[in-house]
């Protein structure tokens, strides 16, 4: 950088050269900032972290003079969501007017809060199957229940060389 200061004949020379540098460099920033805009994805990460790249993106655009409006942050978040918001993108996708990207990221935590407690759930109710035949096992007369173990209420089932115990919880161990 300072040959192209110390060849300028002219302050105004030397003011130009630099001008030229510093614009290619912002020419060229600009363009990885939008592909990285354009390239995003949530994949497995949180709502806030996704939103806040999003966010974070943007802003370094608009560090460099290139305004990204509000429509085309929500139009990017929904297109980089991961599949298991895709409920809530076609519900958004059919509103009239699109949510400001605020009350999109409040949506998506909402959302993703769901979700999550439905997982939890399900895990915390999840009842021991027969993976061939997908029928309970201990009804049959295949397995044997114990419902008293220790004077600690709780399911066990022995099988062969395995023996499961399910706790209250849901979880289980393999002992």
């Amino acid at each position: 950088m300072l040959s192209h200061i110390r060849d300028a004949k002219t302050p105004k020379e030397a003011w130009e050269n630099l001008k030229k540098i510093f614009a290619a460099d912002i020419s060229a920033r600009k363009l990885q900032l939008r592909q990285e805009l354009n390239n995003i994805r949530q994949k497995e990460i949180f709502v806030l972290d996704y939103t806040a790249k999003i966010k974070s993106i943007c802003d370094s655009l608009g560090s460099i003079n290139v305004n990204i409006d509000e429509d085309e942050m929500v139009q990017v978040c929904l297109g980089g969501l991961a599949q298991r918001f895709n409920p809530l993108r076609t519900a958004i996708l059919a509103r009239e007017t699109p949510p400001s990207f605020f009350n999109l990221q409040s949506m998506l935590l909402v959302e993703e809060n769901h979700v999550q407690t439905k997982t939890n759930t399900s895990e915390g109710q999840m009842f021991f199957s027969d993976s061939d035949s997908g029928r309970r096992r201990g009804r049959s007369g295949r397995g044997r229940f114990d419902l008293s173990h220790e004077g600690n209420p709780e399911l066990r089932e022995e099988n062969g060389s395995h023996r499961r115990t399910f706790a209250r919880r849901g979880s289980f161990h393999t002992e």
